[in-house]
């Protein structure tokens, strides 16, 4: 029965297959004995919605009487008991016979939209401001696409989120030697650069104190855009680029265009705020 998404497990792999696995995509896991008659009727009901969502949850199947010690560890005290694990730890369950709709329910509290890949949940977690959470998910991606260059600069952005740069410096310089005209390389990058940036500058409201004393001031202009990028206040950052743009296209090389782009290159074109900005861009440039 073991595919991507349908396992049988057992009392020593219930770690690595339920546990473990969950921190991926949740694990609904069915605790049911071939004399069960309630477990007989539920088994079909589970199977069809493990092949209908195909994928967005995996099927655990633990055979109760050859598995009571995992029984026993878990707490199941009747037949079928069935748990949801999510990040690996249960989130929901029911016991008995239950209707499918409150299955499809329940999975639905719990079950992404849409089959999320490792790298999704990876970016998620980051998002969140869960580093940890990320670095946990990286680490068991990087056991098996160890070359990834993805996986590598998504490492590299978990540890310069996290304050480790140098950590972070050197996976860039790795992954540019290799494809340097990647877009996840593109992306690392840009967010080094920035981070270099608003390091030097850390105090913001000494910043902001500073340029509303003296507005037309660039330099202070651009630090304070690469704070609120870094906020993920992309409209603001955006418009300070854009003024700056406007107000002297030539200052410091090019530098408001650039870090434009650098903030696409980081953001991804799939933000229609980039789109918006691009647009906007583009007119004064041509």
């Amino acid at each position: 029965m073991n595919n991507d998404f349908k396992i049988i497990v057992t009392t020593a792999s219930f770690l690595q297959d339920v546990i473990e696995t969950s921190k991926i995509t949740p694990v609904l896991v069915d605790f049911w004995a071939v004399w069960c008659e309630p477990c007989k009727q539920l088994m079909p009901v589970l199977d069809r919605l493990a092949d209908e969502y195909a994928g967005r949850f995996v099927l655990a199947k633990v055979d109760a009487d050859e598995q009571q010690e995992l029984v026993q560890q878990v707490g199941v005290r009747s037949l079928p008991t069935v748990a949801l694990f999510k990040d690996g730890a249960v989130v929901d369950h029911f016991v008995g016979v239950v209707p499918e709709a409150q299955i499809r329910e329940l999975l639905n509290r719990h079950v992404p939209a849409v089959r999320q890949t490792p790298l999704q949940r990876i970016r998620d977690k980051k998002i969140a401001g869960d580093l940890a959470g990320a670095q946990v998910l990286l680490d068991q991606e990087l056991i098996r696409e160890p070359t990834s260059i993805e996986l590598q600069c998504e490492l590299g952005e978990v540890k310069a989120l996290g304050g480790a740069l140098d950590d972070a410096k050197q996976l860039l310089v790795a992954a540019q030697s290799r494809e340097p005209n990647a877009q996840p390389v593109k992306r690392l990058s840009a967010l080094l650069a920035f981070i270099d940036i608003a390091q030097a500058h850390p105090d913001t409201s000494a910043l902001k104190q500073r340029f509303a004393a003296d507005p037309n001031n660039l330099e202070l202009r651009h630090v304070l855009a690469v704070h609120r990028l870094l906020a993920n206040d992309y409209d603001a950052a955006f418009a300070d680029w854009l003024e700056m743009m406007r107000v002297n296209r030539k200052y410091q090389d090019d530098l408001a265009r650039k870090s434009l782009v650098m903030a696409f290159d980081l953001i991804g074109g799939a933000d229609p705020r980039v789109d918006q900005a691009r647009r906007q861009m583009a007119r004064m440039l041509f």
